[in-house]
C-alpha cells in the first residue's frame, strides 16, 4: 500500500451508505478516501480535505448533485469529478458536461468499471498538467547544444550522464548564454521525457507571489485567492522543474523548497494536506552562489543540495568559432516565423560578428539577427544590417551611412545609386521635383534612374 499522505485522494458523495462503504471498502487500497452524505457536508469535506477526484451522486437529499459539480467547479477547475446516478438521463449527462463533470456512470456499475473509469480520469489529469506545462513555452529542441568549440564539446560530451541521472542540476552563466536551452536538453533526452518540462524565472517576483507560482495555493489562502490554484510542483509531476536565476529567491521560500527536494511533498499555501513532490529540479542563475552562501544571501544547505551536478555555460565571447552555427541555427526559425527566404551572411557581415564582444551572449546574437531579418531588403545580410558600430556597439540600422568606411559592404554602384534614389524620393514624401532638386539633377534624370 501507498504511503497514505501521498496517495491521491477522492471524496464519495452518495446518500445511500450501503454505496458510500462498499465504494470505501473497494477503493482503500489505493486511493485515500473520504465521503459525505449530503451535498452540505460534501462543501464542508471538500474544503477540508481537498480531492483529486470527486464522485457525486446527482439525487442528494439537500442539494443537486448539479449543483454541487458547480461548487466544485467554481473552486478548484483542476479537481476532477465523476457523476453517477441511478435514473441518469440525457439531459443530466449533457447539463454535467457543460459544467464541466470528467464522465458519467450509470448505476449500478461493477469494480472493473468503476477502475477504468478513475484510471481514464487520471490519464486526463496528467494530461491536463501536461498542457498547462506547454502553454508556459515548452518546445522542441535539438538533442545537443550547437557549437564546436572545447567549452560546448565538453558539455555535450556530459549532457547523456547528466539527463540519465535523477539528481538536481546547477547550471551556472551569464545571461542570455543558454542556461534554459541546456535546461531543455537534459529534460528531453532524460526519462522524463514524457513529463513535463516547467519553467519559471524567479527574478523580480514577491515572496508571496513566488510560494504561490511554486506551491500553489487553497482557496481562501489570502486576498483575492478565489480559487484553488496548482502550482508549478503539481503542474511539473513527474517531469523536470526549471528555475531560472535561483539566486533571486528569497531565504524562507528557499527552505520551503529544500523541505520539499528532501522530503518529496509539500503542501500548497493556505493548505494542510501533504502532497506529491516527484519532479527533478534544474537550477540556473547568473550569481556566484559560493559569495551568496559566505554573505547570507542563499542557504548554504540549499547550495549543497542543488550542487550534486553543476554545469557551466561558456560565454559566447569564449567561443567565436560557434557564430556561423550559431547564427545558422537561430536564421532558419526566423526566416519561418517571417515567412521570408532563409537569408545568407555576407563574409564582412560574419567578420564583423565575429569582433563583437556580445555582452548579452547568445541573447543578443538573436535579437540582432532578428532586427536584421526585420529591415533587410535583399536576400543577404550585410554589416550595415547588422547595426554594430565598430566599438562593437549595438547601433540602430542607419542604412550605412554612419559606419565608418572600412566597415561598407562593396556593393554594385547601380544597385547603391538605385538604392539611394529610391530613399531619396521617400524622403521627400513622393514628390518627385522636391527629390530632384535636393539630388541637384533634373525630373527628367530622376525618372529615369527610377526606370532603371
Amino acid at each position: 500500500m501507498a504511503d497514505a499522505a501521498l496517495r491521491n485522494r477522492i471524496l464519495l458523495v452518495d446518500d445511500e451508505e450501503s454505496v458510500r462503504t462498499g465504494l470505501e471498502m473497494l477503493l482503500a487500497d489505493e486511493w485515500e478516501v473520504r465521503t459525505a452524505a449530503t451535498g452540505r457536508l460534501a462543501i464542508v469535506a471538500f474544503a477540508e480535505f481537498s480531492p483529486d477526484v470527486v464522485l457525486i451522486d446527482v439525487g442528494l437529499p439537500d442539494i443537486s448533485g448539479i449543483d454541487l459539480l458547480n461548487h466544485v467547479k467554481t473552486y478548484s477547475e483542476t479537481t476532477a469529478v465523476i457523476m453517477m446516478s441511478g435514473g441518469g438521463t440525457l439531459d443530466r449527462v449533457t447539463e454535467s458536461m457543460k459544467l464541466g463533470a470528467e464522465t458519467f456512470l450509470q448505476k449500478p456499475f461493477d469494480y472493473e468499471t468503476l477502475v477504468a473509469t478513475l484510471e481514464q480520469v487520471s490519464r486526463m489529469i496528467a494530461q491536463r498538467h501536461e498542457l498547462l506545462a506547454l502553454r508556459r513555452g515548452d518546445e522542441t529542441d535539438a538533442e545537443k547544444l550547437p557549437g564546436i568549440s572545447p567549452g560546448i564539446a565538453q558539455l555535450n560530451q556530459l549532457l547523456g550522464n547528466v539527463a540519465r541521472a535523477s539528481s538536481p542540476v546547477l547550471i551556472e552563466g551569464e545571461s542570455g548564454t543558454g542556461k534554459g536551452v541546456m535546461a531543455r536538453l537534459i529534460h528531453h533526452r532524460s526519462a522524463r521525457a514524457r513529463g513535463p518540462f516547467v519553467d519559471l524565472n524567479c527574478a523580480g517576483l514577491s515572496k508571496e507571489l513566488l510560494e504561490s507560482e511554486l506551491f500553489g495555493h487553497e482557496r481562501g489562502a489570502f486576498t483575492n485567492a478565489m480559487n484553488t490554484k496548482p502550482g508549478l510542483f503539481e503542474i511539473a509531476g513527474d517531469g523536470t522543474l526549471f528555475l531560472d536565476e535561483m539566486g533571486e529567491m528569497e531565504l524562507t521560500v528557499q527552505a520551503r523548497l529544500l523541505k520539499a527536494l528532501e522530503e518529496k511533498r509539500f503542501r500548497r499555501v493556505g493548505g494542510i494536506r501533504d502532497l506529491r513532490a516527484d519532479f527533478r529540479l534544474i537550477a540556473a542563475t547568473n550569481r556566484d552562489l559560493v559569495r551568496e552562501v559566505e554573505e547570507g544571501r542563499f542557504r548554504s544547505d540549499l547550495y549543497y543540495r542543488l550542487n550534486v551536478v553543476r554545469l557551466k555555460m561558456p560565454p559566447l565571447r569564449e567561443r567565436l568559432e560557434d557564430l556561423p552555427i550559431l547564427t545558422a541555427e537561430i536564421l532558419k526559425p526566423l526566416a519561418k516565423e517571417m515567412g521570408r527566404p532563409l537569408p545568407m551572411v555576407s563574409q564582412r557581415a560574419m567578420k564583423k560578428l565575429m569582433s563583437y564582444a556580445w555582452p548579452g551572449n547568445v541573447r543578443e546574437l538573436r535579437n540582432v539577427l532578428e532586427r536584421a531579418m526585420l529591415t533587410l531588403e535583399g536576400r543577404e545580410i550585410r554589416v550595415e544590417d547588422l547595426g554594430l558600430d565598430a566599438q562593437g556597439v549595438s547601433l540602430p540600422k542607419s542604412g550605412g551611412g554612419g559606419l565608418p568606411i572600412e566597415e561598407w559592404e562593396i556593393r554594385p554602384l547601380d544597385e547603391v545609386v538605385a538604392d539611394y534614389v529610391t530613399a531619396s524620393v521617400k524622403a521627400a514624401g513622393g514628390n518627385m521635383r522636391k527629390a530632384a532638386r535636393q539630388l541637384a539633377i533634373s525630373p527628367s534624370t530622376l525618372y529615369a534612374k527610377l526606370r532603371q
